[in-house]
């Protein structure tokens, strides 16, 4: 499709997107319709780094984001030589990186629910609402 913005012309090719036909539909002004469900439903890839006036941000979900971030600082630290050699050769990086890198994720993660947690629980004690406070404080026993 051809288009135009402030005068400058593009191409935008919309993802062909396979979709099945379901059984359940019925009829509209005396035509009928099925409901489409996808086939399969694409996960956007996150997005790292990002700048906005001068602002860093992120795009995606955090988890994915952190896991982007950790490959990033894990290839910085280790090489690109030895990513690639372990590419050409398909081998896995040996397992106690990848277990430090998961202990790294799942710490973060963690801090991460911590922090929110946190914060709903100052959030309903300035409320008062004593039984989400309750229940707050229970989530906390469990994260502990």
């Amino acid at each position: 499709m051809k288009l135009s913005y402030r005068g400058v012309s593009y191409e935008h090719n919309s993802p062909q997107i396979e979709t099945m036909t379901g059984a359940a539909g019925g009829t509209y002004r005396g035509a009928t319709w099925n409901h489409q469900y996808l086939r399969h439903i694409p996960v956007p890839q996150p997005k790292v780094d990002l700048k906005y006036r001068g602002v860093a941000y992120s795009t995606g979900d955090p988890i994915d984001v952190e896991v982007v971030r950790l490959r990033r600082e894990y290839t910085q630290v280790n090489g690109a030589t030895a990513n690639t050699t372990a590419i050409a050769t398909k081998q896995k990086p040996a397992k106690s990186d990848r277990q430090q890198v998961l202990k790294e994720l799942h710490s973060t993660h963690l801090d991460h629910l911590r922090h929110n947690l946190e914060r709903r629980l100052q959030i309903a004690r300035e409320k008062g609402d004593n039984h989400l406070i309750q229940l707050l404080e229970a989530e906390s026993r469990q994260l502990a």
